[in-house]
């Protein structure tokens, strides 16, 4: 029974973070979305079950992330620059949105232990933050907000020089750093989840500037 509502609500949170990327980005993606709901049914084992290794349990968000970069840009031929950079605004937004929600639960006295030995706690807050991701995205899509510098064509050349180099200094210094933090708490869920959540959402409106700057350069 854990394992049927854990992989459901990870299908549920996958899908959400690809329609994330996919409206922050402009991406059109109505004829691929049986392609996005196999893959999220496929990465919701692969976050089952890594999650069941105490080596690497901690770890399976950022190896997810690393399988994500690379589904981009080989099944949706994303230039892998740019397969990172969407990527990283997917992960890094969706992991501040669980975490201030599982903070939230916290807060309103609802333990952590408590939290992580319910599944039907978990469930909710799998659908809760996909919810809220869908939310953001509805939002960006009415107010036509997004960004256009994600070039359609695969072959695009990128050079990792003045912006380019900023945004993705950004998000690999915020999912190592989150990483780290990851591996050297892994016995202090707590305190892990409040230092990645803050770390997330401070990178969160670095990103968005930049992003905003490099779509001015890019149209200048």
């Amino acid at each position: 029974m854990s394992y049927v509502l854990f992989v459901a609500g990870s299908i549920f949170e996958y899908l959400s973070c690809f329609l994330l990327m996919f409206t922050l980005f402009r991406f059109r993606f109505k004829r691929q979305i049986m392609l996005i709901i196999i893959i999220s049914i496929l990465m919701s084992q692969v976050s089952y079950f890594t999650r069941l290794i105490p080596e690497i349990g901690e770890l399976s968000s950022y190896i997810q992330l690393v399988l994500f970069v690379l589904v981009l840009w080989i099944l949706f031929r994303v230039p892998f620059y740019y397969s990172i950079v969407m990527n990283g605004a997917g992960f890094v937004s969706g992991f501040a949105v669980q975490g201030l929600v599982i903070l939230s639960l916290w807060g309103s006295g609802v333990t952590l232990s408590n939290i992580q030995g319910n599944n039907l706690i978990i469930l909710a807050t799998q659908l809760l933050s996909a919810t809220i991701l869908i939310g953001i995205c509805r939002l960006i899509h009415i107010k036509n907000w997004g960004f256009d510098y994600v070039p359609t064509s695969h072959r695009a050349h990128v050079k990792i020089t003045g912006t380019n180099a900023v945004l993705l200094s950004l998000i690999v210094f915020s999912a190592s750093a989150a990483c780290v933090i990851a591996f050297l708490m892994r016995y202090h869920y707590k305190d892990y989840l409040i230092y990645a959540s803050a770390l997330f959402v401070i990178t969160i409106p670095l990103f968005l500037y930049y992003s905003l700057r490099k779509d001015h350069d890019d149209a200048s």
